[in-house]
């Protein structure tokens, strides 16, 4: 069996009434700005999807939303209730079709940790979600922002700001997963005299270099030193750059401990590196195989992360052939890894049961 832990989703139903569940009455189309993503049936009709998914044998889904957050265009009302018709049309589908939607992340208001702890038990313990995803990093909305003028980007917060820990007490609790994901034009520098977003490279290369920052802030803040049992998932295979920067990682971190550039006191924090090195914080992650067919690449998370700590993930279905491509190409990606048949059951099928208690 292959069970796909990063295929992302966005119901029609929770597109068409959308605009009634914000005082702002913005369209999805609107926050989204992507008219060819709207366009694509497998990610909004479950039937248009299960087409797709039927051409490949005993292979199933967990639902990941796609990276149009909400939290930089409405107020924290709006945002609350628009993540709860998205989670109530999410369920719908895995309550239907349960033997191929084996899953799901729900969406949670990252402007509203009190409501975001209400919804996350109220999507797990009563519409069966396993897990939460989180975008890196957080902004939000300043009122009276005409939406044209875009994200504000000097309102955005890492995912280790005080607010957000209670959702890591809860999700300890729970003992599901969190899934991180990228989002906005960050990462990468903006040159004087440029605009935001030249070449595309804050895609490219800006969602790999936040999402290790986003690694690298719960590593530091001690956040799973404090909660050593969450596990989150990252895209892109730890990004690759943790995987592939490993010893130098390792080095810099001893190097500036070392010399005493971790003052502990004035961070008013306990000190993190003293209770694991700071390499093997980065090992507690999660991995997907969504790295677009790149077998090298995998293997080298694999010795990283280790075979228990990589999950079958595809980004199905936002590549150019509308979802086959991504699939076709992580597979081949798994099957040609120099790497036992036990190993290879765990990432395709194993650690995903493990991790979502599945009974399959």
């Amino acid at each position: 069996m292959k069970i796909d832990m990063f295929s992302h989703i966005i119901p029609q139903k929770y597109i068409d009434s959308f605009e009634k569940n914000n005082e702002r009455r913005i369209s999805f189309s609107k926050v989204s700005g992507d008219a060819e993503l709207l366009g694509r049936p497998v990610l909004s009709n479950p039937e248009k999807r299960l087409e797709v998914m039927e051409r490949y044998e005993d292979y199933a889904q967990v639902l990941v939303p796609i990276c149009e957050v909400l939290e930089p265009f409405m107020n924290p009302k709006d945002t609350e209730r628009l993540v709860i018709s998205y989670n109530n049309s999410v369920s719908e589908w895995f309550e239907k079709y349960p033997k191929k939607f084996v899953g799901a992340a729900a969406s949670i208001p990252m402007n509203n940790t009190e409501a975001a702890l209400k919804e996350i038990e109220r999507a797990i313990t009563q519409l069966g979600f396993k897990g939460i995803v989180l975008h890196t990093p957080v902004y939000q909305y300043q009122e009276g922002t005409p939406i044209e003028k875009g994200i504000d980007f000097e309102s955005m917060k890492a995912l280790d700001a005080p607010e957000f820990w209670p959702i890591y007490e809860a999700m300890s609790r729970y003992n599901l997963p969190i899934w991180i994901h990228p989002f906005g034009m960050t990462g990468v520098p903006v040159y004087k005299g440029e605009p935001r977003g030249k070449y595309m490279l804050w895609h490219i290369f800006g969602w790999p270099i936040e999402t290790m920052m986003a690694m690298s802030r719960l590593v530091c803040s001690g956040v799973l030193a404090k909660y050593p049992n969450l596990r989150f998932i990252t895209h892109h295979c730890g990004s690759m750059l943790v995987p592939g920067l490993a010893s130098r990682i390792d080095e810099a971190f001893a190097r500036f401990v070392y010399a005493g550039e971790f003052d502990w006191a004035k961070l008013g924090q306990e000190a993190t590196f003293k209770i694991r090195r700071p390499i093997e914080y980065y090992k507690m992650f999660y991995g997907d195989t969504a790295l677009y067919g790149g077998t090298d690449g995998l293997e080298c998370g694999f010795k990283f992360f280790g075979p228990e700590h990589i999950v079958f993930g595809t980004d199905f279905p936002l590549d150019m052939d509308k979802g086959t491509k991504f699939l076709d190409w992580a597979i081949e990606a798994v099957n040609k890894m120099s790497i036992s048949d036990a190993d290879r059951k765990l990432i395709y099928e194993g650690n995903a049961k493990r991790m979502l208690r599945l009974n399959l």
